[in-house]
């Protein structure tokens, strides 16, 4: 969850009510560390630091709330020196949020989840965002702790009773040590030792917690005869294999761990699939719209209807629960070889217009129509996790009813030299020396009504003073007027400040700069003869990450995109992706809570002009 950096509001104190109702939650979920506390407290030479004192929820906690980079949200529970110590993330399908305690917590609190073994191999995997798979796991010799599939565990090395991973479990546990070849996720990691959230605080280095009874274990399907000797070996290190046995320590450990986290909430549920098996699902998914909404009834007004939008914008939508649809992962490849497929087998018919593929009809008397029966198609906030995904903790935006926070800017004047005075004469001051617009006007009202400077015979004109005429007039007009409208003195005041702007992201303001704000810029111009492609830059000051658009844009737009650094921009990417799909970057990028005034958008192709002259 916290692989890639995750987007947070300002912290602020918590409550105290808030707090104890976080107190009296976590001694109902997890009353044996709060025995812990009690006996220290009962024992008068207790050697316990006063963190452990105070007990695993202290008094005194910041909040904020969070956004992670799959759209997980929930809040942070940050310590008075900023170590992040507990975690609330929001359920999904409606469920009751689950706290979650951080590596911090468990380093303070070792026994406070049940301790699952991995070995020092899978770590660094976990770390780089893969979950626990079941043959990565250890086994102790009496069997694992018997838990039920969602509880919440820790994950540690042999050796060391120090977390170094948090996650749900997503199996029952009873009896799996004695399953020879078991396979699938054991664990769902959500936080680990060395991830953005572990970075969110003081950067604690991992700790040692001895723990007796971490040697004896075995792999799930180890012979666990005790009096066999080849199964007592030390599984934390890869010293004591045989030089010639590598092989077999990567293939367990591909087996142990499941590559990566999910750019989001739909990789979540991806799975690898062959290409006929997707060439399969992209005809299930023509005829699923071609019996829903597009059917003879709602579609004839509508033909024809370019290629890309039925990809996108019908087809995509209507995979089958649990499936993404992908062009690339079929036989095809491209989707003009897939409709040219289905034109064949006579499920439609296409026809090429200015260069762009289009259908120009359905056959809805197709033999396969009266065969097909529709599905119930994947909802991201209506349908139920399947077993890969049980336990996962995301959120989807705007499930509740309410929409993500918007990018904002804030505009704010500074005044320049020549209306320092003004501002002086009526002692206008601010905490940060900025002023908003409506700040300046009431300045400018301010000054006009201390010096009665009001017109008596017109109420909308305002006399000159020295102070009004150095600081809004021209040259020119200095000699020339006594009097001026008082709205467009207004205007010219907020003209001759100097503008500042601060960008408001999700998870917090960013410095203020002077001037406009960059705007993210998506050109589409002509490359290779007649071929367009699009590309969008300034995605970095918004928090955009370009390797997400990409994807997004590679389903939306059914092309070929890359990501390609900005040459003499350091740490700067651009999206490139190939045909005229500047409209549909806009959509993308306003999803992702950039405002419209931050997108500049320009035609280079000429795709404007050729449609002008086709209409005339």
């Amino acid at each position: 969850m916290f692989k890639k950096p995750f987007h947070t509001k300002a912290r602020a104190p918590l409550r105290s009510s808030s707090g104890r109702h976080l107190i009296q939650e976590s001694k109902e979920l997890f009353p044996a560390a709060w025995e812990q506390v009690e006996q220290a407290e009962n024992n008068s030479s207790s050697e316990c630091d006063s963190v452990n004192a105070e007990g695993p929820m202290p008094d005194k906690l910041q909040a904020a709330k969070f956004t992670s980079h799959i759209g997980d949200r929930g809040e942070i529970f940050y310590s008075e020196v900023g170590d992040p110590l507990w975690l609330k993330v929001e359920a999904v399908a409606g469920g009751a949020a689950m706290l979650i305690p951080t590596v911090y917590t468990l380093w303070k609190f070792p026994m406070l989840l049940p301790v699952l073994w991995t070995t020092s191999l899978v770590i660094p995997k976990l770390i780089g965002g893969a979950d626990l798979m079941v043959p990565g796991l250890l086994i102790p010799r009496e069997g694992l702790p018997d838990l039920k599939k969602g509880a919440l565990v820790a994950i540690c090395c042999p050796g060391n009773a120090a977390a170094q991973a948090v996650g749900v479990l997503n199996l029952d546990t009873h009896g799996l040590h004695s399953v020879a070849g078991a396979k699938g996720k054991a664990v769902l990691i959500t936080h680990t030792y060395m991830d953005h959230l572990w970075g969110s605080g003081s950067k604690q280095p991992l700790p040692t917690i001895e723990f007796a009874g971490a040697a004896d274990l075995v792999r799930i399907g180890d012979d666990s005869d005790d009096n066999n000797s080849d199964n007592e070996h030390d599984l934390d290190g890869e010293e004591q294999r045989p030089s010639d046995d590598k092989q077999s320590v990567s293939a367990t450990l591909e087996l142990a761990t499941d590559e990566g986290p999910p750019s989001s909430l739909t990789d979540s549920v991806a799975e690898a699939v062959a290409p006929d098996e997707m060439d399969e699902l992209l005809m299930n998914s023509l005829r699923q719209i071609m019996a829903t909404v597009l059917d003879a009834a709602h579609a004839t007004e509508l033909l024809p209807i370019n290629a890309s939008t039925i990809y996108s914008t019908y087809m995509v939508p209507s995979a089958p629960r649990g499936r993404e649809l992908d062009i690339k992962k079929s036989s095809h490849k491209k989707l003009a070889k897939f409709l040219k497929v289905a034109e064949k087998h006579g499920l439609i018919k296409l026809k090429d217009i200015r260069g762009e593929l289009h259908i120009k009809s359905f056959n809805w008397a197709h033999k396969d129509m009266a065969e097909f029966t529709p599905y119930v198609i994947g909802s991201a906030k209506k349908e139920k996790l399947n077993d890969g995904e049980a336990g996962r903790l995301v959120a989807v935006p705007g499930q509740d009813g309410s929409e993500l926070d918007m990018i904002r800017v804030i505009e704010l004047l500074k005044p320049s030299s020549a209306l320092a005075p003004l501002f002086d004469d009526v002692n206008a001051q601010t905490d940060t020396g900025y002023f908003s617009r409506q700040q300046a006007r009431t300045v400018l009202e301010d000054y006009i009504k201390g010096r009665r400077l009001v017109d008596a015979q017109n109420p909308r004109m305002v006399k000159l003073d020295h102070r009004l005429c150095d600081g809004l007039l021209t040259k020119e007009e200095y000699s020339k007027l006594s009097s001026y409208p008082r709205d467009k003195l207004q205007a010219r005041l907020q003209e001759r400040m100097t503008l500042y702007t601060q960008v408001v992201l999700p998870g917090g303001p960013t410095p203020v700069k002077i001037g406009n704000p960059p705007c993210a810029e998506i050109v589409c111009e002509k490359k290779m003869g007649n071929k367009a492609i699009t590309r969008v830059s300034g995605l970095e000051p918004y928090g955009i990450d370009p390797s997400i658009l990409a994807k997004e844009l590679r389903t939306a737009c059914a092309s070929s995109t890359t990501v390609d650094a900005i040459p003499g921009k350091k740490n700067a990417q651009m999206v490139l992706v190939q045909g005229h799909h500047i409209a549909t970057l806009t959509k993308l990028l306003e999803q992702h809570r950039l405002p419209a005034r931050l997108i500049s958008a320009v035609d280079k192709s000429g795709r404007a002009k050729a449609k002008k002259a086709a209409n005339n």
